[in-house]
């Protein structure tokens, strides 16, 4: 240190002041720098959309056309829906497809049960959606389920008997339960128009009413006029 004050005492006053000018600038600048280096880096911004919140959309597009889908689906729905009853293991409701049988039904079911009457049950009779199919027990007259003849009963006792029948049948045939042989019974019907009708029924559903026949191939509004009498939903 002593070295240093005697070099600055033996220097001109000319140098002194440019030196400590020199001085003052170095220590002004590095001051400076170090109040730069030494504040604190902002923290980093959150992203606009976090990346589970940015593909939130995507299943709800995804389900709309689940829905467009599913209505698709069900407008061209073919399922038979049957309410099974009387004397089968397991009564209930039961999903077919369309064109099966009573036998389907019966097994689906369980199978009849020891009292039941299989005199009375036709297992080839077809299926119908919102049917209730009751299997009569041993001395039980056939279930008349809201004015329409049960799907369980012989074809004789839907169709009457073809013996006793003058111009026409005894009884009224059922079109949502009759068979190609029952619907042979009616006035003019032969075997390619029963089965245009068995058709058309496993394909649409059951009849509504009688003049719904006029909507199967081959059957005018006169030829169902004259059936009329003879048929019954």
């Amino acid at each position: 240190m002593q070295m240093i004050g005697d070099w600055w005492s033996g220097l001109a006053r000319r140098y002194q002041l440019i030196v400590g000018g020199v001085l003052v600038v170095v220590v002004g600048i590095g001051l400076v720098g170090w109040l730069i280096t030494s504040r604190a880096a902002p923290a980093p911004l959150p992203a606009a959309v976090p990346p589970a919140q940015a593909q939130t959309s995507h299943p709800a597009s995804h389900s709309v056309v689940g829905v467009s889908a599913a209505s698709q689906v069900s407008s061209h729905d073919t399922r038979v829906f049957v309410d099974v009853q009387g004397a089968v293991a397991h009564p209930g409701l039961y999903e077919f497809s369309a064109g099966m049988r009573v036998a389907d039904a019966v097994k689906s079911a369980g199978g009849l049960t020891a009292k039941a009457d299989r005199q009375q049950v036709n297992l080839a009779s077809r299926l119908t959606d919102q049917q209730q199919l009751a299997i009569p027990m041993k001395g039980e007259k056939p279930v008349d389920v809201g004015g329409k003849e049960s799907a369980a009963t012989k074809t004789s006792q839907s169709g009457g008997g073809a013996s006793a029948k003058s111009g026409g049948p005894a009884s009224v045939i059922n079109l949502n339960t009759a068979t190609v042989t029952d619907l042979q019974q009616l006035t003019g019907i032969g075997e390619k128009k029963a089965q245009k009708i068995v058709d058309y029924r496993t394909a649409h559903g059951s009849f509504q009413t009688v003049k719904d026949l006029t909507q199967v191939p081959g059957f005018g509004e006169k030829t169902v006029a004259n059936l009329q009498d003879q048929l019954t939903t």
